[in-house]
């Protein structure tokens, strides 16, 4: 099980779920099919144990609402406007 926030080195996977740990967010990507057999209950019981953790590093660390990202739709625009070469 990963250290969530704690390092950018880390990474598991849960079924075809990947999940990587970074110092400022956790990356998951991939699919998972939860059967009800008892691999689908061992997988249910780590994504609950995942995200307990990962809802403790949050309440560790109040201050995460102060590291707001910048919007990547408005970072490299410009601050004017120009005509629509389209019309």
């Amino acid at each position: 099980m990963i250290e969530p926030f704690a390092n950018n080195h880390q990474s598991m996977q849960i079924g075809e779920l990947v999940i990587e740990n970074q110092t400022d967010k956790i990356i998951i990507y991939g699919d998972i099919d939860l059967q009800l057999n008892m691999l689908g209950h061992e997988q249910a019981q780590q994504l609950h144990e995942l995200t307990s953790k990962i809802l403790q590093a949050f309440d560790k660390n109040p201050d995460y609402s102060k590291n707001v990202p910048e919007s990547k739709g408005k970072s490299d625009l410009p601050d004017e406007s120009i005509d629509n070469p389209f019309l």
